[in-house]
């Protein structure tokens, strides 16, 4: 079952791989100096988003960022 599982999380990450990328940048939470990272899981596929810094992630990451407050 392992082996089925992650060749699904595989191909959501080519999905999202072809999706147009978006700029964002999460701000440095003042409360939690060393939290640099925001993690987002989507369909078993991860992306560690960096605090402070512009970064382009795929759109569906950015909705989820946005909709968790954090745009």
């Amino acid at each position: 079952m392992a082996a089925k599982q992650e060749k699904e999380i595989l191909k959501w990450g080519e999905v999202y791989g072809r999706e147009p990328k978006v700029k964002v940048k999460i701000a440095c939470d003042p409360l939690n100096p060393e939290d640099q990272v925001v993690p987002v899981c989507v369909n078993g596929y991860n992306y560690f988003v960096n605090r402070g810094k512009t970064v382009e992630v795929p759109r569906t990451v950015a909705e989820i960022l946005s909709g968790a407050g954090y745009l």
